[in-house]
């Protein structure tokens, strides 16, 4: 029987081999956190990061914007009137406000509002309505005071997945076409926004499975209600403008260049590790560990007998050789033996 040495865990393992191994696991760990970013994919399409790249012209140079504002959105139609820098369009969208309730659809008592919001989108440029908006306002803070911001401009950069195209009833800004689009911020991850504008920027696809970032500026109006496979949820409602991202003229080298440094010096380490294992494990010499076989401690009263049967029963070679030297009568003669009789005296 073969026996078996019981060795601890890890016995067989060199400390130096276990931490090249635990360094290993880290370099990967650290690869595989960074490349479950999006952000880390970018420069496949050559895009930057949504984060950095977005410039605000008035914080920056004329000459360091790559191309005009104007040139990234399709057209914009102003349509001159007076917005909540009147008076008594301010007092007008106060008292439209007052019947429109959180967490319900959008109803008939919300259009005169609506249509005022919107009107009001229009009476200016984007960009200096993005100048007079708020910045990223927490989605918990509009939850838990819708009235505060009501009717205010709130600046939001979306992940925009779905845009939808409706085309209205009659309504006092003659509008044949509104767009709707369901998309999401940083702050608010997995809950949605729905924005509505009446112009579609450049890049920006119809359909339920879009994927783009646009900056968007308008005014909150409601919590909207909606139903979501038979469970009923609810969105913030806006009414504004859209645009595409601004891309600054550095931002995608600069991401370009960290994401190859990163890719290189994790490649380097791999490929050290695995290599230093490689070449280690065939140098290493191979331990061959004999068989032993484990002997009794007492052996039995009958071992000889069990020897004897063994013997008689297996011929080996010298027994053959007497038995064929034997002659045929052998057995007889033994088995009757001569017996000699002592000769009588006279």
């Amino acid at each position: 029987m073969r026996r078996r040495l019981a060795r601890p865990y890890g016995h067989a393992l060199p400390p130096m081999r276990g931490l090249s191994l635990l360094m290993g696991l880290l370099v990967i760990g650290m690869l595989y956190q960074r490349a479950k970013e999006p952000q880390f994919w970018s420069w496949l399409t050559n895009e930057s990061r949504a984060d950095s790249a977005d410039v605000d012209e008035s914080a920056q140079p004329k000459e360091s914007l790559p191309t005009p504002r104007s040139a990234l959105v399709t057209s914009e139609n102003i349509t001159p009137g007076p917005n909540e820098t009147d008076a008594d369009e301010l007092a007008q969208l106060r008292s439209s406000l007052k019947v429109v309730l959180d967490r319900q659809p959008l109803q008939d008592v919300d259009m005169s509002a609506y249509w005022q919001l919107m009107r009001w989108s229009r009476t200016r440029p984007i960009a200096e309505l993005e100048k007079l908006s708020r910045r990223d306002v927490p989605y918990s803070h509009l939850w838990e005071e819708p009235d505060l911001y009501r009717g205010q401009p709130i600046r939001l950069k979306l992940h925009i997945r779905r845009v939808l195209k409706y085309e209205p009833s009659k309504n006092p800004q003659d509008l044949k076409i509104v767009y709707e689009a369901w998309g999401w911020t940083e702050d608010s991850r997995s809950f949605p926004f729905c924005v509505v504008f009446p112009e579609r920027p450049d890049g920006l696809s119809i359909g339920t499975d879009v994927d783009g970032d646009f900056v968007f500026v308008g005014y909150f109006l409601k919590w909207m209600s909606y139903q979501a496979y038979d469970v009923k949820k609810y969105a913030p409602l806006l009414i504004g403008r859209l645009r595409p991202v601004t891309r600054a003229v550095g931002s995608a080298k600069a991401s370009d260049w960290e994401t190859s440094f990163l890719m290189l010096v994790g490649g380097m380490l791999l490929l050290s590790f695995v290599g230093w294992v490689a070449i280690y494990g065939l140098r290493r010499p191979r331990t061959i560990m004999a068989a032993t076989t484990a002997l009794p401690d007492q052996l039995p009263d009958n071992w000889l007998a069990g020897a004897a049967d063994d013997s008689r029963s297996e011929p080996t070679a010298a027994r053959l050789d007497v038995e064929s030297a034997s002659p045929p009568n052998a057995d007889a003669i033994a088995s009757h033996p001569t017996v000699t009789t002592p000769e009588s005296t006279p």
